[in-house]
């Protein structure tokens, strides 16, 4: 038997056993190099206190905190030419002129994370290698009505552009589902990161008589609150409206609260003539331009949050208020069900008196509202920045170890 010969082949096994164990801390300490295409500079700064929707609430500086230590992020702010006022050709130009502004950016060997799915026009122009979309929703297909003729058109080539990226990213497994269905992209390209619930929505003390006072409200009514955009037929503030005056007509300690803004150019003109309409005008109250210290107030002080939507990508505004210790009632209607679980009691979007039942349960029963205030705040707790940052964190190790 040669043992030489097996102790040199012993020998060389150990130096190289050495060398990869000196290698694996390495290699884990690389950070992975990510471009980061985002709105406004607000949206990922600290201390912005405008109100944030839809996407502009997934990239802020606690996003960066948690991945600081993996990612390198490089962020590039979309939109350069800016206006006091909404235009919808700046909008559009804006859009033309970012496949020029970032071309030498598409050719670096870094992830690309295009944060909103309208952005992802840019990949008409380039290859979509190493590219990451997020997608919120695919409203505009699954809901054609709710979007304007002008942007058809335009999303038309957003939407064909987003099929040339290497990964989706969805905030849920209903947005997946809608992306497979209207895009015809291959379900394995598609990832789901849960959206998380911000830290600064939490149980309150009781709101001031200050705050009360400023918005003209009354400490001794019992609020129902909705939030969201309140001039967009699908939050269905039409069937809430209508469930709230059966209510209301057995109740008449109860007021309802429609807390959000509009939408571009949107206009408050329906809502006002139905709530005329209902003769609730006394009873139902339209705020808008919050601020999200302004909405956390609003979540507290609500004994009961409704939310009647016909259709979310993820639905972020009853997780908020469950954060909140306020107890939802929501529609059963699209990705609502698997963001709330059975921390919710739920209702069929377009039935006005299962509505009004469901809130006057919990109008009625003690028992039943603390089991869904507790149910919703345990609920809540596990939307976290930290595993919204490990679910996009792992499709970035995805791109990176198949880059090209």
């Amino acid at each position: 038997m040669n043992m030489s010969g097996q102790n040199g082949e012993l020998s060389v096994n150990f130096f190289r056993t050495a060398l990869q164990c000196m290698y694996v801390p390495y290699y884990f300490a690389m950070k992975i190099p990510v471009s980061l295409f985002v709105g406004d500079k607000t949206f990922v700064e600290k201390g912005d206190k405008k109100t944030k929707t839809g996407y502009k609430r997934h990239y802020e500086s606690a996003f960066f905190s948690e991945l600081e230590k993996k990612v390198d992020f490089d962020i590039h702010h979309l939109y350069p030419w800016k206006g006091k006022n909404y235009s919808v050709v700046r909008h559009l130009v804006n859009h033309f002129v970012h496949p020029f502004l970032f071309r030498k950016e598409y050719k670096r060997k870094r992830i690309k994370h295009i944060m909103f799915a309208e952005e992802s026009f840019m990949l008409n122009f380039f290859s979509g290698k190493n590219v990451i979309v997020s997608c919120l929703d695919v409203i505009p297909l699954a809901m054609p009505k709710e979007t304007s003729s002008k942007f058809k058109l335009f999303l038309k080539w957003a939407y064909r552009g987003m099929r040339k990226a290497d990964y989706i990213l969805a905030n849920s497994y209903y947005t997946k589902k809608d992306i497979v269905e209207y895009l015809g992209i291959d379900e394995h390209k598609i990832s789901v990161a849960y959206p998380p619930v911000q830290s600064h929505f939490t149980v309150l003390e009781d709101p001031p008589s200050s705050f009360y006072r400023a918005h003209g409200l009354d400490e001794s009514k019992q609020y129902v609150l909705c939030v969201g955009a309140l001039d967009s037929k699908r939050k269905n503030l039409i069937t809430a409206l209508e469930a709230f005056k059966k209510v209301y007509f057995n109740n008449h300690d109860i007021n309802l609260l429609l807390v959000g803004y509009t939408s571009v150019n949107g206009s408050l003109r329906r809502l006002r003539k139905r709530i005329k309409r209902l003769g609730l005008s006394g009873r139902v109250r339209i705020i808008t331009n919050v601020s999200d210290t302004e909405l956390v107030a609003f979540y507290n002080l609500a004994h009961i949050f409704l939310f009647p939507s016909l259709y979310e990508g993820f639905g972020l505004p009853p997780l908020e208020s469950m954060a909140c210790g306020t107890p939802v009632v929501a529609s059963n209607a699209t990705s609502i069900p698997e963001a709330l679980g059975e921390a919710a009691l739920f209702v069929d979007p377009l039935d006005v008196q299962g509505f009004a039942t469901a809130i006057e349960r919990l109008l009625l029963d003690d028992q039943l509202y603390d089991k869904m205030v507790a149910r919703g705040l345990k609920r809540a707790e596990r939307f976290s920045w930290k595993r919204y940052a490990k679910e996009t964190y792992a499709v970035y190790q995805k791109a990176w170890k198949r880059r090209s």
